[in-house]
């Protein structure tokens, strides 16, 4: 009996890491609240926005069920003048190359995929300072085997095997907050990938401090659906003020913050479509 009870369990988890595609939910499912409108956006490849400052929902705009929920909604719940969120959704159309493969197949290339820091050298974003113009957002980027050495440089990992929980640390010279060591810290199931980047390090503009270390909570989350890759990134400031004056200069968090998701998730987007 004990055998054969094995043997059945053996087969539904063979089972559901062979679940098709159309066994998927539909991004609809995900986010019920939005309006047509809004779905019909997202599908043309729009994103969705929103921010805590004004009166626009970030839950509304988090993928219903798991930590990204969760996540937006503690941040929420403690938003204020002084601490403050930005969200962005959006949807990834699916490579040709995963018509054939499995679920499990794809959060695989998925993991592997957003851990492909070192080609986010030179991404660019919307510089405001810079005349609304495209401007490089990292001059140098790769992960660290000892976060208090900058020195102690690794290449993008490859996983063979998809991990539950994962922590690792990376460095990167941001054009507008100097080089900062973050922490990436993965929680994922079958259905939803969900990174959380930390500052480590207190972040600087111009070599005053802007956010000390560990106030900084940049989420991306990623869920297969029938219709393509739903995508939700959140950036939470603790302990400080979206308009941040530093001598002579302004610098506005959330516009900064949201700029910066929105290069991550078009770098992310470019990746996706180059899986082999």
């Amino acid at each position: 009996m004990e055998k054969i009870m094995k043997k059945l369990i053996i087969a539904i988890i063979l089972a559901s890491c062979m679940m098709p595609l159309s066994a998927l939910q539909s991004f609809r499912e995900l986010l019920p609240g939005l309006t047509e409108e809004q779905y019909q956006s997202l599908t043309k490849g729009d994103a969705l926005e929103a921010d805590t400052i004004d009166t626009s929902d970030i839950v509304l705009i988090a993928p219903a069920g798991g930590i990204t929920a969760n996540r937006a909604a503690s941040a929420k719940a403690v938003s204020d003048e002084k601490n403050f969120s930005v969200a962005r959704t959006c949807l990834i159309p699916y490579p040709e190359k995963w018509a054939k493969d499995t679920v499990a197949e794809r959060q695989l290339d998925i993991f592997n995929t957003m851990r492909q820091i070192s080609t986010q050298q030179g991404i660019t974003y919307i510089s405001h300072r810079r005349g609304d113009r495209p401007y490089p957002l990292f001059e140098d980027t790769y992960y660290i085997s000892d976060p208090d050495n900058i020195e102690s440089k690794m290449p993008d990992p490859i996983a063979t095997e998809f991990p539950k929980e994962l922590v690792s640390y990376a460095y990167q010279v941001d054009t507008s907050f100097d080089g900062n060591v973050y922490r990436h810290t993965y929680k994922n199931s079958d259905e939803e990938i969900f990174l959380d980047v930390t500052n480590y390090t207190p972040m600087k503009y111009r070599g005053l401090t802007c956010l000390q270390k560990e106030t900084l909570s940049l989420c991306m989350s990623s869920y297969q659906t029938k219709e393509g890759l739903l995508v939700y990134s959140l950036a939470q400031a603790k302990n400080r003020t979206p308009v941040v004056t530093i001598l002579f200069w302004k610098v506005y968090l959330t516009s900064s913050f949201m700029k910066r998701m929105t290069s991550l998730q078009d770098w992310f987007k470019g990746r996706i479509a180059l899986v082999k």
